[in-house]
């Protein structure tokens, strides 16, 4: 009696368990297409049907303010350091007429100029009121009008009628952006950085875009209004040879990562019901400040920095240094007339110093861009 009603409960439950895989099976395919996809089970409803992603080409087109670059570090030479040179230079001097010191020294240094060398320095810091030779007055810079990459952006509509909507650009190649000068001596003439490719450094601008559309999905064009924001980040700056030479040594820049903000506008087009074209322009500002540091330092006569000082030191440099044939000022009545002064002193500065040059110098500008981004690409809904 008992084995009867066992077998009986037996067949039935075998019974219920076959209806219930003749039941699951015509709707396995359908699970499995379910979840066919790049996304975890479960996100189908939630998230896929609201996701977009888009490829395009962004372009910035810039506008650049810059303040003046300025010595954070103080002067490269200030006047008491070239005074002193010149004192080191004088007792060269009369310690080779005396025969006390000979060889090279008094081939290099020695003569009857640096009395008349101080005189006519000491007249042009005077006239010009300034404290020793430094960053010119007047250096400014200005980036490259134009650049682009392509980028990739994913996008995830915020509500249920698609109007409101967050874009990240999450991939794009860096952009390399070239800085030239922008620099007026203190008579109005170009100095010698002007227009002139100073440096070249990466940028990475990361951007999320929120945006508002009007009308509905089955809009054929659908214009939109956002804010959009960046994180600029500037890395693998280069500077050209011309810029080291001018500023006296190699020279380093290194730019701070910076934050902007601005609006934007654009339009969505539909190709099809997974398709769409999209175009926006914005306006973003930043503010960011380089530093810029040289190592070794050296002036010497002849380098294009010292015809951009202040126009009394300049021009008392330049006769110094005998540049024009007709000024026999001091030159040639120092060492052998075949190095210029400038050269000569600074070596004596750096000597007092006990190095074998000027030193490291710091330097800073700050930068204002407002850049007009342009972006357009293809895209495609989940």
């Amino acid at each position: 009696m008992h084995h009867t009603s066992f077998r009986r409960a037996a067949t039935a439950l075998a019974l219920v368990a076959g209806t219930a895989v003749l039941t699951a099976l015509p709707t396995a395919p359908a699970q499995a297409a379910e979840y066919n996809s790049i996304f975890p089970a479960g996100w189908d409803n939630n998230v896929r049907g609201r996701l977009f992603m888009r490829l395009g080409y962004t372009s910035l087109f810039s506008k650049t303010k810059s303040e003046e670059a300025r010595d954070v570090t103080g002067f490269v030479t200030t006047q008491k350091e070239l005074k002193d040179g010149i004192a080191t230079g004088v007792a060269i001097t009369d310690e080779c007429i005396a025969g006390t010191r000979t060889g090279a020294d008094c081939d290099r240094y020695a003569g009857g100029g640096w009395a008349l060398a101080e005189a006519v320095l000491d007249q042009a810091f005077l006239d010009d009121g300034v404290g020793g030779i430094g960053t010119p007055k007047g250096i400014k810079v200005k980036a490259q009008k134009q650049v682009g990459t392509p980028t990739l952006s994913v996008g995830y509509w915020l509500d249920e009628a698609r109007n409101w909507a967050i874009e990240g650009f999450v991939l794009a190649a860096p952009i390399s952006v070239k800085l030239y000068g922008d620099a007026k001596r203190a008579d109005g003439t170009p100095n010698a950085l002007d227009g002139r490719d100073l440096v070249t450094t990466k940028l990475l601008p990361p951007l999320v875009i929120g945006s508002y559309h009007f009308g509905t999905p089955k809009w054929p064009v659908r214009p939109f209004v956002g804010i959009g924001v960046t994180y600029a980040v500037f890395f693998g700056a280069k500077t050209s040879e011309f810029f080291d030479a001018y500023q006296g040594g190699k020279t380093t820049v290194s730019t701070r990562n910076t934050f902007g903000a601005g609006p934007f506008l654009g339009f969505q087009s539909a190709i099809d019901d997974n398709w769409h074209v999209n175009v926006q322009v914005g306006q973003i500002g930043l503010r960011t400040t380089s530093r810029l540091v040289t190592a070794n330092t050296s002036i010497k006569s002849g380098d294009a920095v010292l015809r951009d000082l202040s126009p009394n030191l300049a021009n008392a440099i330049r006769i110094g240094d005998n540049f024009d044939p007709s000024d026999t000022l001091i030159a040639p009545d120092i060492g052998r007339g075949d190095t210029g002064v400038t050269t000569l002193l600074t070596e004596l500065v750096a000597r007092n110093k006990g190095q074998a040059n000027l030193g490291n110098f710091v330097r800073e500008q700050k930068v204002r861009i407002n850049s007009t981004i342009l972006n357009i690409s293809i895209g495609r809904s989940f």
